[in-house]
Order: C-alpha cells, then sequence, then structure tokens
C-alpha cells in the first residue's frame, strides 16, 4: 500500500509543473487606496483560479517613481520582486543594474508569433533593446484631449469639433477661459500637467526629437524642442488661457468638476472621467503642428534575475495570462489603458464597451501616430534635470532657450559616462 502511495507521488511530482507550489512577489505602481487596486486584485484572483499552483501576492508600490526606488532598494537589500509592472522607459536603467532578464526563452519556447503577434506593435517597440523583448505589454497609454462639450456650448463653440491643430487649441483655449469682473479665472480654457511626458508630444508635434535609440544623447537644445516649450509656456504666461504647476491628479479632478474646458492627460484616466464627470465630454487626438504625434507611455511586467528559476517560470505564467487579450480588455474597461493585445477588440465584451462610450478608442486610434517615450541611460536622474528646468521656464526664471539650452548640457554630464 506504502508502495502505491508513493508511486502515485512520484506520478504527481513528475506531472507537475517545475513552479508548481510557488508564491510570487508583484510589485504594481499605485497606491493601497488607488482605483486600480481592486483591477488588479480581480485579474489576480482570475489568475489564482487557472493557476491554482501558483500563488501571486501584490505588494502596492505608489506612483511609478515610488515603485521604481522600491524595487531599486529591494535589489541593493538582495530581495527584489520576482515580477514588477515599471515603465517602458526603465528598461534601460533595470538592464544597466542587471535587475531583469530577457523574455525571448520564454517567447521561443511557445513560438514568437503565437505569443508575440497578437500586440499592438507600437506596445512592443519601446520594450525591445539588443534585439531581445524585455517586457510584457500590460499598461500602456497616449495623452489624449478630453473636452467639455457643455462649456463648449456655453463658449459659443461648436461641441463636436474639437481643436485639431496648435492654432486651433490656442484659439478655443482663449475663446473657453472665463474671467469675472475682476479679471480673475473662474474656468480655464485648457489644463495641462506639467509633466515632460505631455511636452514630448508638444516637441515631436513640432517636428522635433527627445533622445537617441542608443539612450546615449538628449536633443533639448534643437529649435524645434525649443519652440514647442515656448508655445506651452506662451499659454500659460503670456495669454493666460491654462493654469501653471497641476499635477494629474489634480488636473483630472479640475476637469471633471467642471473648472477646465479641455484637458491633455492619459487614457489611463479614462476611468476616472467617466465615472465623475456629470457633463457631456468628449475625447480627441493631441492637436498637430507640423506633424501629427504623440508619445508613447505606460508600463510593462519585467521578470526579475535574482528570481529562482521556478520563480521566473512562475512569474512568466503570470505574465501571459495578465496580457492575455481576455484581461486586456477587462484591464480597458477597468482603467482607460488602452488593451495592449488586437484582438481584445474584438471580444463582445469590448464591442459592447466601446460601442456605448466611444470615447475609449481615440486613444487607440491615436496609435499610428505614437512615438516611444524620452529615455536614456540614467534615466530618472535625467528626467529629474529636465523637470526642474521645465517648471523653472514656466515661472519665467528662464527664456525657453535658456532653460533648455542649460538642460541639454547638465544631461549631457549626466550622459558622459556612457559615451564610451
Amino acid at each position: 500500500m506504502k508502495r502505491m502511495v508513493w508511486m502515485v507521488i512520484a506520478v504527481f511530482l513528475l506531472a507537475a509543473p517545475a513552479w508548481a507550489g510557488t508564491t510570487i512577489k508583484f510589485y504594481y505602481p499605485v497606491h493601497l487606496t488607488g482605483p486600480l487596486v481592486k483591477e488588479v486584485e480581480a485579474i489576480v484572483g482570475e489568475f489564482h483560479k487557472a493557476h491554482p499552483e501558483i500563488k501571486v501576492e501584490p505588494v502596492w508600490g505608489g506612483n511609478y517613481a515610488e515603485n521604481m526606488q522600491k524595487t531599486v532598494a529591494a535589489l541593493q537589500a538582495g530581495s527584489p520582486p520576482d515580477v514588477a509592472v515599471h515603465l517602458a522607459v526603465d528598461l534601460i536603467t533595470l538592464r544597466d543594474m542587471d535587475a531583469v532578464i530577457p523574455l525571448d526563452e520564454f517567447v521561443q519556447r511557445e513560438g514568437s508569433e503565437k505569443v508575440l503577434g497578437d500586440f499592438i506593435s507600437a506596445f512592443l517597440t519601446d520594450f525591445r533593446a539588443d534585439g531581445k523583448i524585455w517586457a510584457m505589454p500590460f499598461q500602456r497609454s497616449t495623452p489624449i484631449l478630453y473636452y467639455n462639450k457643455d462649456l463648449f456650448k456655453k463658449a459659443g463653440l461648436d461641441p463636436n469639433k474639437p481643436p485639431t491643430t496648435w492654432d486651433e487649441l490656442l484659439a478655443t483655449a482663449q475663446t473657453a477661459t472665463i474671467r469675472n469682473p475682476q479679471g480673475q479665472v473662474t474656468t480655464w480654457g485648457l489644463t495641462i500637467p506639467d509633466d515632460i511626458w505631455l511636452l514630448m508630444a508638444f516637441i515631436y508635434q513640432n517636428g522635433g526629437r527627445t533622445s537617441s535609440p542608443d539612450f546615449k544623447k538628449v536633443y533639448l537644445g534643437e529649435p524645434e524642442a525649443i519652440g514647442a516649450v515656448q508655445f506651452w509656456a506662451d499659454m500659460a504666461n503670456k495669454h493666460k488661457v491654462m493654469p501653471r504647476h497641476r499635477t494629474f491628479p489634480i488636473s483630472v479632478q479640475d476637469f471633471a468638476a467642471g473648472n477646465t474646458a479641455m484637458l491633455m492627460h492619459s487614457t489611463g484616466n479614462l476611468r476616472f472621467v467617466r465615472d465623475s464627470a456629470k457633463f457631456e465630454w468628449g475625447t480627441a487626438f493631441l492637436p498637430k503642428n507640423k506633424k501629427q504625434a504623440v508619445a508613447i507611455g505606460g508600463a510593462g511586467l519585467y521578470i526579475f534575475k535574482k528570481a529562482p528559476k521556478e520563480k521566473q517560470e512562475a512569474a512568466w505564467q503570470f505574465a501571459k495570462f495578465a496580457t492575455s487579450p481576455e484581461m486586456q480588455a477587462r484591464w480597458n474597461i477597468g482603467s482607460g489603458y488602452i488593451a495592449t493585445r488586437k484582438s481584445a477588440f474584438d471580444l463582445p465584451v469590448m464591442k459592447e464597451y466601446t460601442a456605448k462610450l466611444p470615447q475609449a478608442l481615440v486613444a487607440r486610434d491615436q496609435l499610428p501616430y505614437a512615438l516611444p517615450e524620452m529615455s536614456t541611460h540614467d534615466n530618472w536622474k535625467m528626467r529629474n534635470v529636465f523637470v526642474t528646468t521645465f517648471q523653472e521656464i514656466l515661472d519665467e526664471k528662464y527664456t525657453p532657450e535658456a532653460g533648455m539650452k542649460k538642460a541639454q548640457t547638465e544631461i549631457e554630464k549626466i550622459l558622459a559616462p556612457f559615451q564610451k
């Protein structure tokens, strides 16, 4: 009898996958009380049903920067996550730290076309380096233009014709801005978070470039970049149609409260607008200047090098599941982030959702004009210089030309060690 029991156990062990009984630590960039916590927990719950042999333990890491800091600290302490959601622009930093593994072994084992062929190509581009794929596209986004149709009507504007060019954007913002008898703004024509991701779109639209494909150079001192900053600064300081120093959370709250007629913001906040706005609203492509363009944003699922092999295998199973068409459709509906798989948009649940809310398709339809986000070695240090200088330009401490050339010089010093 004992022999029979051991034979059954042996057969079970041979049949069980290497990752059976594994628990993996999953870092996700959201605060504990954030609205996406329940959505992530739902995906993890569905994964547990499909893979009861694996347990995923989410760790809420704060915003993207805080989550990256948490990961770096864990790496330095020798206890990194097994899988984590980090920005596409974090790829080079994570590679420079030798922290993550390429996914090609997993992909090739299951068939490259089967695993990757269904992804929207723009979402794979910035997860490639040295001919390898380093993350699975999970939550990708672009900025879009949200606009308040009720405020458009109030200003005498056509509620079905959002601005399509820079000139139209300024003119529309001027018309929609409301001031009291004392000249104080009570309703802004336009709000844009003071974030360089949004600024990148303006640089691209002005025919400019941001960083080199080898991640070793930036082009902030070029006329196209300076011109983009000049246009932005003029809208705030000269024309006074938009406020300065609005964060992502505050700006979308302002829009939902009806305090601004237009908002440039991530599609990742479409759920918040959908659930909070008490007025008729629309979405549109970002207005163009010399060209139509937008910067891709968002993040992917990275697997960490120090994780034991069985945890890497379990993390791969989770990454595949979370980026499946069904889960991406669920994530799109629950968050506003763009589903990363083409077939997700063919699912009945997505067709029903987008038929009721066509605003949700604008970000996907804008993707032919999407370009990779600015990224370099020592990326967060580079971004800190750029962000600080941009804020100083908006505060009129520097002219756009002087400020951007200053940032260029400082970032060149940061990147000097990588020029070999």
